[in-house]
């Protein structure tokens, strides 16, 4: 991380602590605020977790309201978004639980997140076996390195928040990244897919 980047990132800290005390000091618009530039990603995590779009703005809801209820809970060891990141992945989990869904503990929770709507549906299309072919390689690999690649590449996150998430530090984020890449890599290359197949 640059030290643009760096100041970037600290004066939208700095903004979050101001909305986090507006909120516990009972401004309910600051909250608002605070969430407002996370909620369409953490829409789409529920999303692709749950796969119907109304029970996952449902399970948004209640995450985000129990989010609101703890927040004076809240110690800033992490970021706001790492934050609710957790509490909507536990919540959609106790969803899929309370519907008795094998897709609870499962890597096919992430499979809805490889379809995109920026991406032409003939494209998707064209992509859908590859990523069901990723899907079962991902599975393969050992759990810590199975989890850095579905929290980098399939949940968008950035080493910062993974680091938060897991409880290491960014540079094992960053060599945990790459020795995951490796492995998946020698796993393709082992089925004779090709070098150029999987460019992450």
């Amino acid at each position: 991380m640059g030290k643009t980047d760096s100041k970037e990132q600290e004066t939208k800290r700095a903004k979050e602590r101001v909305l986090i005390e507006r909120v516990k000091a009972g401004d309910g618009s600051a909250y608002m605020e605070l969430v407002g530039e996370y909620r369409i990603r953490l829409y789409r995590k529920a999303s692709s977790l749950i796969g119907d779009p109304e029970d996952a703005e449902d399970v948004l809801q209640d995450a985000l309201m129990t989010a609101y209820k703890a927040l004076p809970r809240f110690r800033g060891e992490s970021g706001i978004y790492t934050w609710l990141y957790r509490i909507v992945v536990n919540k959609c989990r106790d969803f899929l639980r309370s519907r008795k869904s094998s897709k609870a503990d499962s890597l096919e929770i992430y499979e809805p997140i490889l379809s995109d709507d920026r991406i032409s549906v003939e494209k998707n299309h064209e992509l859908s076996d590859d990523a069901g072919y990723l899907i079962e390689k991902i599975k393969g690999l050992d759990t810590k390195y199975r989890q850095i690649l579905l929290y980098r590449y399939y949940d968008d996150l950035s080493y910062e928040e993974i680091a938060n998430l897991i409880e290491v530090n960014i540079g094992t984020v960053k060599s945990r990244l790459f020795k995951a890449r490796e492995l998946l890599k020698r796993s393709i290359l082992r089925n004779g897919r090709g070098e150029d197949y999987f460019e992450i």
